[in-house]
């Protein structure tokens, strides 16, 4: 059961690496060390996230898939009780990783798609096939229905702003959830003219409610703000070395005055403004799912 709201919530990043270079991901300015994380840092992160019940999501600036761990350690998080869900690109699925996904069955599986419209996939991920990325996508569908929860996402920019509608409808009938957000500037790291431009939306605020409930550990084990921190300046703590009593109380401390780092004050994620929790933490599972809406698209 978690102690307060800081670690409801995990993204970790099995790996900062990926290979798809896709025009909405500024791998370019990464400048914080790359690498994969290992299994004694898996080990330490995961004991004292279980301790606090955490929704564990393989998530951050690198491709999950790539870890060689990455099934053994979705079947350690569920064998041990725990909730584990991945983000996952069609670039990185074949049929033999897509019927192990299916088979290790995370609780939540989400595919980022940025759009069905050719052009635009291509131009957002001009080295990913749009033709070779929508039949690997369809072909973990097909697999994954009654096995495994999935959810496909999508991205607003500059040059599909009206494709909602059509986007979850296309998915609808194919029985996936799905949505799309608006893309924003990775804490002002962004730089796609034409494609994406910045926005004051949030800009002049100096809270993230996100922070609130969510936390960000790196391959290496360290707390950071953000994973829109690519050079590691916002750096908490590292979740293999302090308590996540220590860690949750630095937290506090920064919620209580303004973001204080630089990349808050440039940050215009839409997910900064959603609304701060209330109250206690969510006191198990089903308490969890509700505040995040997960029951729709997830797998038990």
């Amino acid at each position: 059961m978690p102690s307060d709201w800081a670690f409801v919530s995990v993204d970790m990043e099995l790996t900062n690496r990926c290979s798809t270079d896709c025009l909405m991901c500024p791998r370019e300015a990464i400048t914080r060390p790359e690498g994969l994380m290992s299994e004694c840092v898996f080990k330490a992160i995961l004991e004292k996230l279980i301790g606090e019940g955490s929704l564990i999501t393989f998530s951050g600036m690198g491709d999950p898939l790539s870890h060689p761990n990455v099934f053994d350690w979705i079947s350690d998080i569920r064998e041990k009780g725990a909730d584990v869900g991945i983000v996952i690109n069609p670039a990185s699925l074949n049929k033999k990783i897509s019927q192990k996904l299916v088979e290790f069955s995370p609780n939540s599986i989400t595919l980022s798609f940025p759009s069905l419209r050719k052009s635009v996939f291509e131009k957002l991920c001009p080295k990913v096939s749009y033709d070779d990325a929508l039949k690997r996508t369809l072909e973990l569908i097909d697999l994954a229905r009654g096995n495994a929860g999935l959810r496909v996402t999508g991205i607003i920019t500059d040059i599909n702003s009206g494709e909602q509608e059509e986007y979850v409808s296309f998915w609808k009938e194919r029985g996936v959830g799905s949505g799309m957000k608006r893309c924003h500037g990775r804490g002002g790291n962004l730089r796609a003219p034409g494609v994406y431009e910045p926005h004051s939306f949030g800009l002049e605020s100096g809270e993230c409610s996100l922070f609130q409930f969510h936390t960000f550990v790196t391959w290496e084990g360290e707390v950071l703000a953000c994973c829109h921190d690519l050079t590691g300046a916002t750096r908490i703590g590292s979740l293999v070395n302090d308590d996540v009593s220590v860690i949750s109380e630095r937290k506090r401390n920064i919620i209580r005055g303004s973001m204080p780092f630089p990349v808050c004050g440039q940050c215009d994620e839409p997910l900064r403004q959603c609304q701060a929790p209330q109250g206690l933490p969510p006191r198990g599972r089903k308490e969890r799912n509700r505040f995040f809406g997960l029951a729709a698209h997830s797998h038990r």
